[in-house]
């Protein structure tokens, strides 16, 4: 019992710990993020690479992890681990010197399909009742599709106190009870280490002393939709169950490019019309609006969890009516923004 569930809880409260105290320094010493006039808020240099503290503590402990619990240890988690290094020094190197966007992605889709191909893929697509096997080919770039996607939209909603890593660590603990209830103890322990880093991050993100920055969101993108899939494919539950877990992320992110496009908007190009960027220009709290988005995501985790004890089907049809939902409340929310001149039609 204490291989299974007491040492990640000790490993995920020392993740906490470390966390807290590596981001107080990085606060103090690290780099600065200047402030651009574009889809950055804050008007002075604000502390940032605060994602330095999640993989400072993340990545050890679960080394540590291996050492004490072998039978833990997979390639697929390696090939996850190795991937998630790359991304993370990718972050850092963008926090520093802001690396154009084309080469930032086309490296991201080099690390993705590197790591899907090494084992982090899911190996079959299910509709309704029915599942079917995609090869390796297909399962490959469809997992690595998916988590570049899931990496990008981690990045493009690090952009308010406590909304990315809050959210994120609302998944990784629904991914930890659901991997637990389902006897996937490997991942829970990898997502409950993870779960930590988090919140002793969102220490000082949640109250606006440190920001994630870039290596803070592609390092916890990649490992947490990384983790997912691995979780996926050992359950072989629906697929559907993983952007239902992140649709707090994918809801805003790819409808806010759907009406960018409509609008004749360059997609590549900083801009501040995310649906959150919104909700702060009418006068929300960043705090209030950070609550707002880890509530979605809890029920995207109720949805996760919820249709576990349905056929195969029901975690589409759970993800279809949050996405609904979500467009409704989009378009409702723009069009508000328009009439009170908080964004250009």
């Amino acid at each position: 019992m204490f291989e299974l569930i007491l040492l990640p809880v000790a490993l995920s409260v020392a993740a906490l710990i470390l966390a807290v105290l590596v981001g107080g320094l990085l606060i103090r010493f690290g780099p600065k993020d200047a402030p651009n006039g574009g889809h950055k808020d804050h008007a002075v240099g604000m502390p940032t690479s605060g994602g330095i503290a999640v993989f400072a503590t993340v990545i050890p402990l679960t080394i540590l992890l291996f050492f004490l619990k072998s039978d833990w240890f997979s390639f697929p988690i390696f090939a996850l681990l190795g991937g998630a290094v790359y991304m993370f020094i990718m972050g850092v190197w963008d926090d520093i010197v802001a690396l154009p966007a084309l080469p930032k992605l086309l490296a991201q889709l080099v690390i993705a399909g590197a790591v899907a191909y090494f084992g982090v893929r899911v190996s079959f697509f299910d509709l309704a009742r029915n599942s079917w096997e995609t090869g390796v080919i297909v399962g490959t770039l469809g997992s690595a599709a998916w988590m570049v996607v899931v990496t990008n939209a981690v990045n493009f909603m690090d952009g308010s106190d406590g909304l990315a890593v809050g959210s994120s660590a609302v998944i990784a603990a629904a991914l930890t009870f659901l991997a637990a209830v389902t006897g996937v103890y490997d991942v829970m322990a990898f997502a409950l280490i993870l779960l930590g880093g988090l919140l002793g991050l969102l220490f000082w993100n949640g109250r606006g002393k440190l920001f994630s920055g870039d290596a803070g969101a592609l390092f916890i993108g990649l490992y947490l939709a990384g983790l997912t899939l691995i979780w996926i494919e050992r359950t072989h539950v629906s697929v559907w169950i993983a952007p239902a877990l992140f649709v707090a992320f994918l809801s805003d992110v790819l409808l806010t490019l759907v009406w960018r496009y409509q609008h004749g908007r360059k997609l590549m190009q900083p801009h501040k019309e995310h649906i959150y960027q919104i909700i702060l220009k009418a006068g929300i709290s960043q705090p209030l609006t950070a609550w707002i988005y880890a509530w979605i995501s809890v029920h995207g985790a109720l949805v996760a969890g919820i249709s576990l004890i349905f056929p195969m089907g029901g975690a589409l049809v759970g993800f279809a009516i949050l996405i609904l939902i979500m467009y409704i409340l989009n378009r409702k929310i723009r069009a508000s923004a328009i009439n009170h001149g908080h964004l250009v039609p």
